[in-house]
């Protein structure tokens, strides 16, 4: 039978949360969602993809630590957590890694060009064929 005047809480047991806590991740989460929508609009190059993504990382992180409650969790949990994300973005590293140092492709001597009129349009030296009569 348990004891109840052990305290479960150094084992594992519920944290209490106060609902104050989880309204303002909630709050920054909502600002986060309505900064993406905003930056979403503007024209900023190559630093779109690299804003986005860490608006993102941010929200992402603030799901992980506050609603996953990975936070309270123990350091095992954590090392597991952020090996599997390592992991995640050295893979990410390595596709894009292999896009980069790719040569531009090209075609094979024999394959027909990919320039010029589309098969069975017309072409500008060819007048367009006229619709066949319907037969009485």
């Amino acid at each position: 039978m348990a004891n109840p005047t052990k305290d479960d809480s150094a084992h594992g047991g519920e944290h209490a949360h106060g609902i104050g806590r989880y309204l303002k991740v909630w709050a920054a989460l909502i600002a986060g969602t309505f900064l993406t929508v905003k930056t979403g609009h503007m024209d900023l190059g190559a630093g779109n993809i690299f804003l986005a993504l860490t608006i993102a990382s941010i929200k992402a992180t603030l799901v992980v630590l506050f609603f996953m409650h990975m936070i309270d969790t123990p350091a095992a949990n954590r090392i597991v957590f952020v090996t599997s994300i390592v992991f995640a973005i050295v893979l990410i590293i390595g596709v894009f890694g292999d896009l980069w140092t790719r040569n531009e492709m090209t075609l094979p001597s024999a394959a027909p060009s990919t320039e010029g009129p589309e098969i069975g349009g017309p072409t500008p030296n060819m007048p367009m064929p006229s619709p066949t009569p319907a037969h009485e």
